[in-house]
């Protein structure tokens, strides 16, 4: 009977050791798990970082694309403007040429008589 119980208390023994090393390879497990994941995590963290630069600079760059094409415009309907000035001027000019030329006729005509 003593060897009986000698002989369980070895197998309990040897299943308590098999049993806590199989507990340490799980912690051990479990903990690079827990590293792997605290890692992912970091890297979320810094991608959603940068999503957020990006975002920002995203924004900035629409900003300034629509100041841009705003000026444009602005610079369209300014040089449409000056070129109808341009017309205008040079009509004027014209104007002035025959203005200066009936002038200097008229005056022609006064010195000669």
């Amino acid at each position: 009977m003593i060897g009986h119980i000698q002989q369980g208390t070895k197998s309990t023994l040897v299943a308590l050791e098999v049993s806590t090393e199989q507990a340490q390879r799980t912690k051990q497990q479990a903990e690079s798990a827990n590293a792997v994941l605290a890692s992912i995590a970091s890297s979320v963290m810094v991608i959603n970082e940068r999503n957020t630069v990006i975002a920002s600079a995203s924004e900035e760059q629409a900003l300034v694309a629509r100041e841009v094409d705003r000026n444009l415009v602005r610079i369209r309907d300014l040089s449409a403007q000056s070129a109808v000035r341009t017309g205008q001027t040079g009509s004027a000019s014209q104007s002035l040429a025959e203005l200066a030329s009936d002038l200097t006729t008229t005056l022609r005509q006064f010195k000669l008589s």
